[in-house]
């Protein structure tokens, strides 16, 4: 059939707005219908952006620099870091406004729609209907408990910013994904009195246990209280103070934040009418919904597409950008590609960051046995770390007997960097030396002195001590050898 278009991309979301750029670059012929008066916001750099202000204050804090110091800085407000982030977002936006799209050959139509079936697959905006093989949803989430709680008596992250928090000391924060765990350790660097509640048995339960510890340690030193294993049953508001029940326990605080809500933003789209389904109906009393999807990315109708916070997980941008492309090449090319999150590193923002890609050390066991080397390296041996006085941390690879990556974890200063290296070793299939005595002997991946990346080197390091304890027969030989040699 004659269509309009290679692509039509629903949503002027960051990844939406992606999308259009890349598919652009290959020369297709692409609209994208914003669904709204502007562009989404995007969530990752403001909050990445008042985190940055948030380390700062801490580092003034407590910085051994400036201990003794007779100069007494003071702290930067909340309110001017919502600023700066407001002013970051303005830049990055310039970049992707309306003209600089157009000028790319996007057709931007600004205005929302709705899909029709008959007599053929469409986008109707206003009087256009938008006709093309393959559609994507890139609309992403919006905040929104699922308990009947008045508006006024809880708020959600892109709230924040219209908040005056200035004066607010006691906050509660309800949620245990990456923003939530971000967003705790911000206030609490702007002096406020934060308490995190999290539905699951512990903070980050997809993560190994030792490495989502380090993350809790942290966030409890610096005076976040954190109940687990806890449901939300009531909210309300008393006499100007917040109040919010959990079981048989009750909090009361001067504001609520409700951060794991997040629900895909589909309303009015008319996704029924096109056979696209979500798992309201098979997991009703689940609060994070999300749209169904195979392995590529193709929802119900294998027409349309969804990426990022519409079909759940941590929906961080490092994972939402790789579906994208793997979207791209389904539907501008042949849609014979399916996801394979083993190789797609990931970051979550806390000070220190927690970045991983591949297998976990669970995930690993599983698939295969004990026939793996576990190495941790602790950032604390590091020349650099002693430097920044920035200790805290620990690099866990996960590799076989071969020397093949299965997986790394790092908690660490700078670990959303460090993790870059691996996830290209993983993806290229690049092995440490399988055998110990070159690898003891050479430098696998060469690095600066001193720098936060010597924690690499010391974890392939660590890998071939194991290796080389393990096998008799090398020992053997390098004793025999060097008897010989002093003989």
């Amino acid at each position: 059939m004659a269509v309009d278009y290679d692509l039509v991309i629903i949503g002027s979301s960051w990844e939406g707005i992606y999308a259009a750029k890349s598919a652009v670059m290959l020369q297709a012929r692409v609209a994208l219908v914003t669904q709204c008066e502007m562009f989404l916001p995007n969530d990752t750099l403001i909050n990445r952006s008042v985190s940055e202000v948030g380390r700062l204050n801490y580092r003034v804090a407590e910085d051994p620099f400036a201990s003794g110091s007779p100069i007494d800085l003071p702290l930067l407000s909340f309110e001017r870091a919502i600023d700066w982030a407001k002013e970051v977002n303005e830049v990055v936006q310039a970049n992707n406004s309306l003209s600089s799209l157009a000028a790319l050959g996007v057709d931007v139509i600004v205005g929302s729609g709705e899909f029709c079936r008959l007599p053929q697959l469409g986008f109707n905006v206003g009087k256009r209907k938008l006709r093309s093989r393959n559609f994507l949803l890139a609309t992403g989430a919006i905040f929104k408990p699922d308990l009947n709680i008045a508006p006024q008596d809880y708020v959600t992250p892109r709230q924040l910013g219209d908040r005056d928090l200035g004066n607010l000391k006691q906050i509660i924060i309800v949620g245990g994904d990456p923003t939530s765990l971000e967003l705790a350790q911000t206030l609490a660097r702007f002096d406020k009195q934060v308490t995190l509640v999290v539905r699951q048995p512990r903070i980050l339960p997809q993560e190994d246990l030792d490495l989502a510890i380090l993350i809790q340690a942290q966030l409890e030193a610096e005076g976040i209280k954190i109940y687990t294993n806890c449901s939300v049953t009531q909210v309300k508001t008393t006499d100007g103070e917040k109040w919010l029940q959990i079981g048989i326990r009750a909090f009361t605080a001067d504001e609520i934040i409700f951060v794991d809500c997040r629900q895909p933003n589909v309303e009015g789209l008319n996704l029924a009418g096109v056979g696209v389904k979500s798992d309201d109906a098979l997991r009703p009393l689940r609060d994070r919904r999300r749209i169904l999807v195979n392995q590529k990315l193709q929802t119900t109708n294998p027409n349309i597409y969804a990426c990022g916070d519409l079909i759940g997980g941590y929906a961080l941008p490092d994972v939402t950008r790789y579906e994208v492309n793997l979207i791209l090449k389904n539907t501008l090319f042949f849609p014979w590609y399916k996801t394979n999150y083993y190789a797609v590193p990931w970051a979550i923002f806390t000070q220190p960051n927690l970045a991983r890609v591949g297998l976990t050390q669970h995930q690993a066991q599983e698939q295969y046995g004990n026939n793996i080397y576990i190495i941790k390296e602790y950032f604390r041996n590091l020349t650099q770390a002693q430097i920044l006085d920035s200790t805290s941390g620990l690099c866990k690879l996960i590799v076989r007997e071969n020397g093949e990556i299965l997986g790394c974890g790092i908690v660490g200063d700078r670990a959303g960097e460090l993790i870059a290296t691996v996830a290209l070793m993983i993806q290229h299939k690049i092995r440490l030396d399988r055998n110990p005595m070159r690898g003891l002997t050479s430098l696998s991946i060469p690095v600066v002195y001193p720098s936060m990346a010597e924690i690499l080197e010391n974890s392939w390091q660590n890998f071939y001590h194991q290796k080389l304890k393990r096998n008799s027969q090398i020992l053997s030989r390098l004793k025999s050898w060097f008897s010989f040699r002093k003989s």
